[in-house]
């Protein structure tokens, strides 16, 4: 008997001794990466002095979400096609409730189609197309026709009701892709980083829905063809799942970074600037300041 009971405090022993082991591994990564999101916050305050427009950004860790840097993280910006995301959440909730079915096919006409981004513009129509490959097309393409076909479909009482239901406080969509009409009205689709953060943590979690659409939905963000922002001077290796937004006068994306230095969110909303060029770069420059810095805690983790 004396043996087993020597077994058994040997086992929680060597338990404990890898338990706090562990924990103080992770207390010193927290504290490293405490450290980078100092340096991080001086380094950003230098590039947003030079930014002629108004902008929000939001940068959270993904290991120790309580390590977050932002600014005007609940102010709306008109949301571009960065709605798209918020719409892909609410197309899966309706994939759940079976309100949709992925492989139903559903037909697109001359009239459906919308300008701006996107190829089923230049497709032979009518065209039929599963629901699946519709929010393929609005994701991966930003594909404008596709999107408003999805918006139809759902209808803007379901997808604004979806958006509360989701815990999306400040993002809303009234009107459909190139609705220029309406956006001359003031009628116009807002978002901001802290929902789009919010969806990201979500899906990279696995807690979107469901744990099946959650790696679809991260899935599709890494098709995104936009790569002149957050992944413009990145590695070419490097994983980004995320979504632009482009319109007269506003330039967004938002995504998780991949990286060998720690996974992580970041949100850049732009308007107000008349160059898209420099928004673009802006977004950039932010993007990589965040990626150097994370690297340089791999080296130092490396090295404690």
């Amino acid at each position: 008997m004396r043996k087993k009971y020597t077994f058994i405090v040997g086992i929680l022993v060597v338990s404990l001794f890898f338990f706090l082991g562990s924990s103080c591994q992770k207390l010193i990564l927290f504290n490293k990466k405490k450290k980078l999101f100092s340096k991080l916050e001086e380094k950003i305050k230098q590039q947003v002095k030079e930014f002629k427009g108004d902008y929000s950004f939001l940068i959270k860790d993904l290991t120790f979400p309580s390590l977050k840097l932002a600014f005007g993280e609940e102010k709306v910006f008109p949301a571009a096609s960065l709605v798209k995301l918020p719409l892909l959440a609410v197309a899966f909730s309706a994939v759940r409730e079976n309100k949709i079915f992925l492989d139903k096919v559903t037909v697109i006409e001359r009239k459906d189609i919308a300008g701006g981004s996107g190829m089923i513009k230049k497709m032979n129509l009518p065209l039929k197309v599963t629901w699946g490959k519709l929010l393929e097309l609005m994701i991966a393409e930003s594909d404008n026709t596709a999107t408003n076909k999805v918006i139809d479909l759902l209808g803007f009482d379901y997808i604004q009701s979806s958006f509360k239901e989701l815990g999306l406080r400040k993002t809303s969509l009234v009107r459909g892709m190139m609705d220029f009409s309406k956006r001359r009205k003031g009628i116009e689709n807002y978002t901001s980083v802290c929902d789009i953060a919010y969806l990201l943590t979500k899906i990279y979690n696995k807690q979107l829905i469901d744990e099946e659409l959650s790696a679809a939905a991260l899935s599709l963000l890494k098709k995104q063809k936009g790569n002149d922002r957050l992944k413009a001077y990145l590695p070419k290796n490097i994983a980004v799942a995320h979504k632009t937004g482009l319109e007269r006068g506003v330039v967004h994306d938002a995504g998780i970074i991949f990286s060998p230095g720690g996974d992580y969110i970041i949100c850049v909303l732009t308007s107000g600037i008349k160059d898209y060029r420099k928004a673009k770069k802006f977004i950039a420059k932010l993007s990589l300041i965040t990626y150097n810095l994370y690297q340089g805690t791999v080296a130092k983790c490396n090295n404690p």
